[in-house]
């Protein structure tokens, strides 16, 4: 079963990265946190797709030197006035023929068989497009059978109600989606905390 996997990636040190941990962590203590998930999130892909695409942003910088730890991936700019834009071009740039995947860094541990079950529904034409939804109203990934021509238009990219919004596009567009089981994300001090018994726990 074949599938193309994309992570989206704001480059340490020229986009804010983890905000709302500054407080718990510090400046530093947040970043170091965004990397250590998204190279969680890099490992989790390539159970997936061996060779996942980072599609980064902003486009003109260099992400090796922003994120070296991670230099023997294989990096994509991306262009993108707002996080929906750049989910849009993203997936349209990467897509060969097979259903999609695109994660954010703040899911790393996400259980594979929720992208599996995605990719199992994308390639077997039951869906169009698979969600995981996350308890704060959003989605920690997106299965796609093909790319969707106008996504940055159907929703807000971190936004609250995301999920209802980007499900209520694909509807209006005569497009089957499913949802799985919901899976934490990890935006806020609580999220992270959890998110490290979770790994404790494992």
């Amino acid at each position: 079963m074949h599938a193309t996997v994309v992570i989206l990636t704001k480059l340490p040190g020229h986009l804010p990265v983890k905000t709302r941990l500054v407080g718990l962590l510090g400046e530093q203590g947040a970043r170091q946190a965004y990397v250590a998930m998204l190279e969680e999130t890099v490992s989790l892909a390539r159970r997936i797709d061996p060779d996942p695409g980072l599609a980064y942003s902003p486009p003109d910088a260099d992400p090796e030197g922003a994120l070296p730890s991670l230099s023997g991936c294989r990096f994509c700019p991306v262009q993108g006035d707002d996080g929906a834009a750049c989910l849009e071009n993203a997936l349209a740039d990467a897509y060969v023929g097979y259903p999609l995947i695109a994660l954010g860094g703040d899911a790393p541990d996400l259980p594979v068989e929720r992208l599996r079950a995605g990719v199992e529904a994308c390639s077997g034409g039951t869906a169009d497009a698979v969600l995981v939804p996350t308890p704060d109203g959003g989605f920690s990934s997106l299965a796609l059978r093909r790319p969707v021509e106008g996504l940055a238009r159907g929703f807000r990219y971190g936004g609250d109600d995301s999920l209802t919004s980007l499900c209520t596009f694909f509807e209006q567009r005569g497009l089957r989606v499913e949802l799985t089981e919901p899976w934490p994300d990890v935006d806020t001090p609580d999220d992270y905390e959890a998110y490290l018994r979770r790994r404790r726990e494992q």
